[in-house]
């Protein structure tokens, strides 16, 4: 648990094995096939910390086997700039799931990636992924080094970041990984409020879609600074309040001060009789977010 890009090497180790493999009259079929996404990141120094952690874990086995598969394969540099200790802070079963959070599934070549998709991992949590002329970008901040290195059982895309479920950020962090919040964290940013969410909390936020701001453009670009912090502290509530927690009809009280009426009825939510929560339960260290599709707009606006 302690352990957790050049392909050209390793093409060129990859060419040399084949050569070698034909050369030999008495290899087998097995010898000559494709090495496994686990034995590709055993042969590239890059990987030793990854290849420690699947070790560790039992899930070098599982990437050594059948399968299809998709590894979004930190470097050891990524695993490097982890604030210090937290690998060795790690439980098995919590290594384990941050190292199913980079492998998807099904194989998945770069050149099939959508513009944005989310995609669920072994894990069970999604991934956010970002393609288009300047590269591929997961979760926002990992972006793919090299990618389409070709297994047996599946494709690996190196990355220069580790990527962490949602248990492990905070509000601000699993909002920013989300690319159809994006506007929702540039209003944030405008406003100067990521330090104030990035406090212990904890706090429940209701986050607007970027549609549900494209809807409300004419009215967003009037606003001053101060009346946007105002609405932006509109949709955050003291403490943590899941989904589970909500009554049939309740009033809560935003961080601007003013009220907040939320109505549960038929499994749907809703806020101020028209604001739908489309995801709820989004949970990270310092509060829980749930996904809206229209902007709350105070009384006063």
């Amino acid at each position: 648990m302690k352990y957790m890009k050049s392909i050209l090497p390793l093409f060129a180790l990859a060419f040399a094995l084949t050569l070698t493999a034909c050369d030999d009259d008495s290899s087998t079929g097995a010898d000559m096939q494709d090495p496994s996404i686990t034995e590709i990141a055993a042969l590239n120094a890059q990987f030793s910390t990854l290849v420690g952690a699947l070790q560790a874990t039992g899930l070098d086995a599982v990437l050594d086997g059948e399968g299809d598969f998709t590894v979004f394969a930190p470097t050891d540099e990524a695993f490097a700039a982890l604030p210090e200790g937290t690998l060795a802070s790690l439980s098995d079963e919590q290594l384990e799931a941050i190292l199913l959070y980079h492998v998807l599934g099904a194989g998945v070549m770069s050149g099939q990636l959508d513009t944005q998709q989310a995609v669920e991992t072994l894990n069970g949590e999604e991934i956010f992924i970002v393609a288009d002329n300047s590269g591929v970008v997961v979760n926002g901040s990992a972006s793919v080094t090299s990618a389409d290195i070709e297994a047996r059982n599946g494709v690996i895309h190196v990355i220069d970041a580790v990527i962490l479920p949602d248990a492990y950020g905070t509000i601000v962090d699993n909002a920013s990984k989300r690319y159809f919040l994006s506007a929702l964290v540039d209003a944030v940013v405008q406003a100067d409020l990521v330090d104030a969410l990035l406090g212990d909390g904890p706090f429940t936020v209701f986050a607007p879609t970027n549609e549900a701001f494209a809807a409300i453009s004419d009215v967003a670009a009037g606003l001053t600074v101060e009346e946007l912090t105002d609405v932006l502290l509109y949709h955050v509530i003291q403490g943590e309040v899941l989904s589970s927690d909500l009554q049939p009809t309740q009033q809560v009280t935003a961080l601007n001060g003013d009220a907040l009426t939320i109505e549960v009825s038929g499994g749907a939510a809703s806020i101020n009789g028209s604001s739908g929560i489309i995801n709820v339960d989004i949970q990270g260290t310092n509060g829980v977010i749930h996904v809206i599709d229209e902007v709350l707009l105070p009384p006063a606006n």
